[in-house]
C-alpha cells in the first residue's frame, strides 16, 4: 500500500489481497470510481448520514422491509454511492433484489468474506485518503474507542478482554502471577507461557512458544487486586506489531482504571455504611430512630433474619504476610461474602463494631473462618434484635461478651446467650446505670491502684488467696492485709455472697464501661395495674410478662 495519499477507487479495494473481496455486480468502467470513504449503515436513520461517492457497508439486518430497500436504493443513488458492499451472510430472501436494484442504477456491488471485518474495509479506504501519520493517529484512535465502549457495570475484564481479542485477531486472557486463569477470551496456552512469564518482574514480556507468539503485560497489585497478568496471542508469525502492543496497553490501562474506580466505590459504600452504624450506636431512647431506620433498610437490613451487633478485637502484632495484615474490616467482609443479608462496619477508638444480619449458620461460619485465621482476635456478640433502636443496647452486650472472652481466657468468641445470671442482670440494668450506683463501692478502690490489682486477681483466682498472690508474686499475708483493707472500705466481708455480687457487679460494670459508652435499657411501665413495655425494650430473662416488677430486689427494675 503506497504510503503518499491519493484517492481510493473500487479497484483499489476489490484487488487489495488482505480483503478479499469478491464482485457481485461490478461493470469495467465501475471500477475507477472514486471512494471519498467508508460507512457502516445499522439502521434506516443511518442513511441520512451518507455522504457523497462513499462505499456504504450495510449489515445483513438492513433492510427490514421492501419500503427500508427501496429507501436504501434512492439515497444510494441520491449520494452517487462509489459502491455498497455487504456481508456474505446476508439474508437470502433480500440479496437477490438488493443487488438487481443497485445493477440496474450501475452501482457497483461487493462481496465482504467472512474473514475480513467491516473495520479493515473502512482503515484500508482511510489509508488512501489520509498521510501514514494520520492513519495511525485514525486506528489508534478507533481502536481506544472501540475497548472504552466495551466498559460496563458487569464483567468488565471480560468483557475488554473480549473486545481485545476482535481487535487483534487473536486469543486473550488474565492470570494471576501464579498462572492461574481468571478470564479467557479464545485458546491460549496458559501452562506453557505461565512457565516462561514465572517469577519474571519485567512489565512487558513478548513470547514464543510451541509456535504461539503472545505478549505479557504485568498489572501491578493495586488496592484491591494482586499482581495479575494480561496475556493476547495468536499462532500467526507476524501478529506481534505496534497495534497489538498499542490494543494490549489500552486494554491493561483500562482494567486498571476499573478496578481503582471498583476500590473507589466500595469505600464510598462502606463509608455509607459505617456512617449509619455510628449513627445507630449513639441513637437516645428519646430520639426518633424512623429516618435511620428508613435509612438502614437501604442498606439492606430488614430485620427478615437474626440481627446482631458484634464487637472484634485483637491483640499481637500483626506479622507481615498473615491475615492480621489486612485491615479487619476488610477480613469480615472477605468472610461473610455475599451470605449475609446485610452487613455493616465501624472502627470504634475501642474496636470494630459490626451489625450483620444473616442466618445463624452463615454468621458461625464466617465468624469461625475469622478466628481460624487470626489466633490473636477477640469477638464479643450481643442479643438478637428486631429493630433498629436496639443496636446501641446489642453492642453493650458485645462489649460485656467481649469482656468475659477476656476474663475467661479460653473462648475467643462469647454470646449475649452465653451469659451467667450477673452478666445478664448487669447487661439489662445498663452497664452506665450500673456503674453510677457502683461508684461508691469501687471509686475508692481505684484511687488506689494497688488494692484495685489485688481485687482483680481475687476474684479472678475464684477468692482463692493462694492462687491470687501466686498471680501477684506476693507473700499470702500481705494479700490477706489487702483484702482487709478493701473490706473496710466496701463495708461489707468480701465471704459474704451479698458483698461479693456487689463488688463484682461494680468491677464488671467500670470495666465495661471503660470499653465502650452505653446506653441506659428501657424501663418498664406500669400502665392500669399491667406492665406497658417501651416498644424499644427488649425481653429480659429476669422479668416475668404480665406482672408489674417489684420495687427491690435481684432481677427487679431498680429506681432512678
Amino acid at each position: 500500500m503506497p504510503d503518499d495519499s491519493r484517492p481510493c477507487t473500487v479497484a483499489d479495494v476489490l484487488t487489495h489481497p488482505a480483503l478479499q473481496l469478491r464482485p457481485l455486480s461490478v461493470a469495467v468502467a465501475a471500477r475507477t470510481r472514486i471512494i471519498a470513504s467508508a460507512q457502516i449503515v445499522v439502521e434506516v436513520e443511518d442513511m441520512e448520514g451518507l455522504g457523497q461517492h462513499e462505499l456504504v457497508l450495510i449489515l445483513g439486518s438492513m433492510p427490514r422491509s421492501p419500503e427500508d430497500l427501496e429507501k436504501f436504493v434512492q439515497k444510494a443513488v441520491e449520494i452517487d454511492a462509489a459502491a455498497v458492499a455487504m456481508p456474505e451472510s446476508y439474508r437470502p430472501e433480500s440479496r437477490s433484489r438488493l443487488i438487481q436494484n443497485l445493477a440496474e442504477r450501475e452501482i457497483p456491488v461487493l462481496e465482504v468474506p467472512q474473514t475480513t471485518r467491516f473495520s479493515d474495509l473502512i482503515d484500508t479506504v482511510n489509508r488512501f485518503q489520509s498521510s501514514p501519520d494520520a492513519v495511525r493517529f485514525n486506528k489508534m484512535l478507533t481502536m481506544q474507542q472501540s475497548l472504552v465502549a466495551a466498559l460496563g457495570p458487569h464483567e468488565t475484564v471480560s468483557a475488554l478482554l473480549g473486545r481485545l481479542a476482535k481487535l487483534c485477531g487473536a486469543s486473550a486472557g488474565m492470570t494471576s502471577a501464579l498462572g492461574d486463569v481468571e478470564v479467557s477470551e479464545g485458546v491460549l496456552p496458559f501452562k506453557l507461557l505461565r512457565d516462561e512469564i514465572a517469577g519474571s518482574s519485567f512489565p512487558e514480556l513478548e513470547l514464543n512458544v510451541s509456535g504461539w507468539n503472545a505478549l505479557a503485560i504485568r498489572l501491578e497489585e493495586s488496592l484491591a487486586k494482586p499482581v495479575r497478568w494480561l496475556i493476547v496471542g495468536s499462532r500467526r508469525e507476524q501478529f506481534l506489531n505496534s497495534f497489538v502492543r498499542a490494543a494490549a496497553r489500552v486494554t491493561a490501562s483500562l482494567i486498571d482504571a476499573a478496578d481503582r474506580i471498583d476500590v473507589l466505590v466500595d469505600n464510598q459504600d462502606r463509608a455509607v455504611r459505617s456512617s449509619i452504624l455510628s449513627q445507630l450506636l449513639e441513637l437516645e431512647p428519646h430520639d426518633n430512630p424512623e429516618t435511620l431506620a428508613e435509612r438502614a433498610s437501604a442498606l439492606g437490613i430488614s430485620f427478615a433474619r437474626e440481627v446482631r451487633v458484634l464487637e472484634l478485637v485483637r491483640f499481637g502484632p500483626k506479622a507481615k504476610g498473615t491475615a492480621a495484615a489486612v485491615p479487619l474490616a476488610e477480613r469480615v467482609v472477605k468472610a461473610f461474602g455475599q451470605n449475609a443479608d446485610a452487613l455493616l462496619i465501624s472502627r470504634l477508638a475501642t474496636g470494630t463494631v459490626v451489625l450483620v444480619e444473616a442466618d445463624p449458620k452463615v454468621r458461625e461460619t464466617a465468624l469461625g473462618k475469622l478466628l481460624t485465621d487470626d489466633k490473636g482476635l477477640l469477638i464479643g456478640m450481643g442479643r438478637a434484635i428486631g429493630h433498629v433502636r436496639d443496636v446501641r443496647t446489642s453492642h453493650h452486650d458485645a462489649v460485656l461478651a467481649l469482656q468475659q472472652a477476656r476474663r475467661l481466657r479460653g473462648s475467643r468468641l462469647f454470646t449475649y446467650d452465653e451469659f451467667e445470671f450477673t452478666t445478664r442482670l448487669l447487661a439489662h440494668v445498663g452497664i452506665e446505670r450500673m456503674a453510677e450506683w457502683s461508684a461508691g463501692i469501687i471509686g475508692p478502690i481505684k484511687s488506689k491502684p494497688i488494692l484495685l490489682e489485688a481485687l482483680q486477681a481475687f476474684f479472678e483466682a475464684e477468692l482463692d488467696v493462694m492462687t491470687a498472690a501466686r498471680t501477684l508474686h506476693i507473700h499470702h499475708n500481705s494479700l490477706r492485709y489487702r483484702i482487709l483493707k478493701i473490706e473496710e472500705i466496701v463495708g461489707g466481708s468480701l465471704r459474704s455472697p451479698e458483698t461479693i455480687a456487689a463488688v463484682q457487679l461494680a468491677l464488671m460494670a467500670e470495666g465495661a464501661r471503660g470499653a465502650s459508652s452505653t446506653v441506659r435499657p428501657r424501663a418498664l411501665e406500669t400502665v392500669g395495674g399491667t406492665v406497658a413495655r417501651n416498644a424499644a425494650a427488649i425481653d429480659s430473662p429476669l422479668e416475668t410478662p404480665g406482672r408489674a416488677p417489684s420495687p427491690s430486689g435481684l432481677g427487679a427494675v431498680l429506681p432512678e
